[in-house]
């Protein structure tokens, strides 16, 4: 058994199962149960060394301007950015990678689509994209749920791949759960918050996700966290001295359909992506219609999304 600590004192975790070198990998039942218990399942090193350098490079290319960023869009702490520091100081992420050459192998990549196939069915759509650098010094991301930004379902046919490209630990930011607070099947009100980047909304912690029930998930390179879009999950700040790099898809099966957000608590986040599109000159998109366009079939066939 593995001894994960918290700030509740020690939770006890499965033992973790190391991904075999094939590009297969088959979960097992307990693997799938501790999942289907807890909302999140790590498997060590299912993601190999030479893929995550390569996602590495391609970060410090964009950041240093050696390859064209494309449609890639680049995140930047408004703190760090004030101290004039070199790019890969004060970028905390880069996102909409599906069209980036090296970044959308990962979500291609023969290992990732076998154990989401066995979670999500095998026609699969990538429907988000970022790699996270989280630099020295970076904010937090709030306790919140993935399903509040999209606007598709059923939930069960959804779900985040979270990747370490570096060692992840407390004290860089890792990630935290509250294990099983996907069962309640409730998406609750979120909001922004002073101390994290715009966009990165959050539940209410008190109520909803208080610190006693958060595991920390530390992890190291090529380990690799799936989560459940009702799952509270979030991350600290970085108060090390080192980058905390990761990358992450999000993936549904492309038989989800778009629902209609009026009236929910989404609603309010549609229409603020909405008004971003607009100053950016992009006309009058909907909020689906901005996730068709981040969106790309990575298996099978697409039908919906």
């Amino acid at each position: 058994m593995v001894l994960v600590k918290s700030l509740a004192g020690v939770r006890v975790l499965p033992k973790p199962v190391f991904a075999e070198q094939s590009d297969n990998y088959i979960l097992s039942p307990e693997q799938i149960k501790f999942y289907e218990d807890n909302g999140f399942l790590v498997i060590k090193e299912l993601i190999d060394f030479t893929s995550l350098y390569s996602y590495k490079q391609r970060f410090l290319q964009i950041c240093k301007g050696i390859v064209p960023a494309g449609n890639v869009r680049v995140v930047k702490e408004p703190t760090l950015v004030a101290q004039n520091l070199k790019p890969e100081e004060y970028i905390n992420k880069i996102q909409e990678l599906l069209y980036d050459d090296v970044f959308i192998q990962y979500g291609e990549h023969p290992r990732l689509l076998s154990v989401l196939s066995q979670f999500i069915g095998d026609d699969i759509t990538a429907v988000n994209s970022m790699f996270i650098n989280k630099p020295p010094g970076s904010s937090r991301h709030p306790p919140h749920q993935d399903l509040f930004y999209f606007p598709f379902r059923p939930a069960e046919k959804i779900i985040g791949a979270w990747t370490a490209v570096d060692h992840v630990n407390v004290e860089n930011g890792c990630l935290y759960a509250v294990p099983g607070s996907h069962k309640a099947e409730i998406l609750y009100q979120h909001a922004g918050k002073k101390d994290a980047l715009k966009m990165y909304h959050g539940v209410d912690e008190e109520a909803i996700a208080p610190l006693d029930q958060r595991v920390q998930l530390e992890m190291s390179p090529g380990d690799t966290v799936f989560l459940h879009p009702y799952l509270l999950h979030g991350s600290g700040p970085n108060v090390s001295k080192n980058y905390r790099k990761a990358i992450t898809f999000h993936f549904a099966n492309s038989t989800c359909e778009y629902i209609d957000l009026h009236g929910t608590v989404q609603e309010h986040l549609a229409k603020e992506v909405e008004a971003q599109a607009a100053k950016m000159g992009l006309g009058e998109l909907s909020y689906i219609d901005v996730w068709r366009f981040k969106s790309k079939q990575v298996k099978g066939v697409r039908s919906n999304l």
